[in-house]
Order: C-alpha cells, then structure tokens, then sequence
C-alpha cells in the first residue's frame, strides 16, 4: 500500500550523493511514522489520468486534499474539470462521485449525475482513466463500477464489456488496435513522448506481444525502438537500429542492458540522450518488474548524458510519471 506523502520536505533517493542531479530520479515526500489517515489539512501527491489534445489518456501528478478516501478525491477531481492546463477531464460536466469502497483488491467507484452523457468514441477514455487513477493508489488493482446504484456488466454508452471482477490496467491503455478475442497475445506498457504548449510529458500506450514470449525485457525495448505509430501526435527518440548486444541479465530486480552504438547521440561521441533513460525505466517497470537498470553500451565504457556526466551506474524508474503541474478547472 502507498504510504501517505506529505508536500513538504523533498527527498531524492539515489544509490549515492553525487549521483542525486541525474535523471531520472525516483522522489518520494517524507512519511509520518504510522499509516494512520490524514487530517483535512494535509495533501497527497496523486496521478489523474486526463485527455491530451491528441485524444490520449495521459497521467499528471496533482496534489489532493486527503480525506481518509482519495480514490474519491482524486476522481471528483476529474469529474470536477479541474485538471492541469492543456488537458481536459474524460468525465462528462455534472458526473457525480458517490462512493469509492475499497474491498480486498477491488474498487467499488459509484457514480451518478451526467456520467453517461459522454460520446460513444470517448468510452475507453473514461474507463481507462477511471482504473488508472484509482489503482494508482495502489489499494486496489481492478475497478467494478456501479452507476445510480447499480453494477453494471457493461459502458453504459457504446457497450465496453466489464469483467465480473473489474477493470485493471492489463485491459490496456490507449490501445492502438483492436485486440479483442486475441487469447495468444499478453499486454505490455511502453512510454512514449508527447509535448503541449506547456511542454513535453510522457504517455503510457500498450501493446500486445505473443504469449509465447520468454524476455519481457527484450520485448519491451523493441518495442521502444519500433517507437509509437505514425500520426498518433507521440514521439520517441531511438534510433531504429538500437538493439541489445547480449540478452538482458536480471538479478535481484537490477536488469543489467547492454545496447549497441546506435543508442548513442549521432555526433561521433559516446553520448546517450537522457530522454531515453526515464521512457526505458518506466516501461521495464510497468511490463517486467524491473526495479533498477544499469545501461552499458558495447565498446564504450564510459558513456556520458548529453550533459557530460557519466551515466549514473543504476537508475530507477520516477514514483510519478509526469512532474506536477498547476491545476484548473476546464
């Protein structure tokens, strides 16, 4: 279970002091000594899943009031519209929270008002954004959704069927194909970049692989490398040719990669972007479990960012995916 994070009192968690400036980092907020419920005046760091202007369901890292149940809170968020700027709420205008009731493993979210006054092509944004969000807080891994009161088996506007037991992230996220009834293939969750006026940020985009498959990690950075379809508004700096040299070791959750020259900036130095390293931690993270990695590339012991530091000897993925932003309602 996430422990309750408080604003103040930042703390970066890195394997030693002077690696602390590189990216990416993993930054937590301190922690009181029990797990006992915040009081009204205390926040919590959350991710709400929102749209992008590309019609992607992306997460943003909000502060929110805890109140004992922020599974709610950060829902009423999104059905309130307030969300970062350059983003807008998948809930429809007038969407009620009613409840949200943690049971064992699963997320009880009762909704009511104007929740099915959403458009037919935006369903799996709503639901996406509902289990993300929730199960961001790590409570709960599946989401059951009753609407006045009622459970329902299915999206109440175009059909989406719901599992008897809920929806989970493994059900996918700005899904680039129709997958349905493919009972060969596994999910995994790769990160890609897209930018708005205010910036770059990174989106989650699954894609299923072959159930036959024995090397998530290897799956996962080609997949990387093959970068995000043409047109979807996502971007991705690997070069094409990028290929692991030795099969990926893994030990205690450390994925040790060692990669070819392609990886490296196409300016004749041993550089490597920083922009690879947080997309490669979050989707080893998402898809294979991997705690750390550390990224060797063959032929040159000793690889530089872009900034001519060396790269730091493990890297971890960042607790939140995309850095806080300022809040507004829609």
């Amino acid at each position: 279970m996430r422990k309750w994070l408080f604003i103040a009192a930042l703390i970066v968690l890195s394997g030693c002091a002077e690696e602390a400036d590189k990216l990416p980092m993993r930054v937590v907020y301190t922690e009181p000594e029990t797990d006992r419920p915040a009081n009204a005046e205390q926040k919590i760091m959350a991710e709400l899943y929102v749209v992008d202007q590309h019609h992607l369901v992306v997460p943003q890292t909000v502060a929110i009031k805890a109140k004992g149940n922020e599974e709610k809170a950060a829902l009423e968020m999104l059905a309130d519209g307030r969300v970062p700027a350059g983003f807008h709420s998948p809930l429809p205008a007038g969407t009620v929270i009613q409840d949200v009731e943690i049971k064992g493993k699963t997320a009880v979210v009762s909704v009511g008002g104007s929740f099915a006054d959403y458009a037919p092509e935006d369903e799996a944004l709503v639901a996406s954004a509902i289990t993300w969000t929730v199960t961001g807080f790590e409570k709960a891994d599946r989401v059951q959704l009753k609407l006045n009161g009622e459970l329902l088996s299915a999206m109440p506007v175009g059909g989406m069927p719901i599992a008897a037991s809920g929806m989970k992230r493994e059900d996918g996220i700005n899904m680039e194909a129709d997958y349905t009834g493919t009972g060969t293939t596994i999910p995994i969750t790769v990160y890609f970049t897209a930018q708005n006026e205010n910036g770059p940020y990174l989106v989650p985009v699954t894609r299923r692989i072959s159930a036959k498959t024995n090397d998530l990690i290897a799956a996962s950075i080609a997949e990387l490398v093959k970068g995000p379809e043409p047109g979807s508004g996502l971007a991705t700096d690997w070069a094409a040719g990028t290929k692991l040299t030795d099969p990926p070791s893994l030990k205690d959750g450390r994925a040790t990669l060692e990669f070819n020259e392609d990886i490296l900036e196409n300016n004749g130095e041993a550089l490597l972007s920083s922009n690879l390293l947080k997309p490669l931690a979050l989707t080893l993270a998402a898809t294979a479990g991997v705690e750390s990695i550390a990224v060797k590339v063959d032929g040159h012991p000793d690889v530089k960012l872009e900034t001519g530091e060396l790269v730091p000897a493990s890297l971890t993925a960042p607790l939140f995916v995309n850095e806080q932003s300022e809040v507004s309602a829609e």
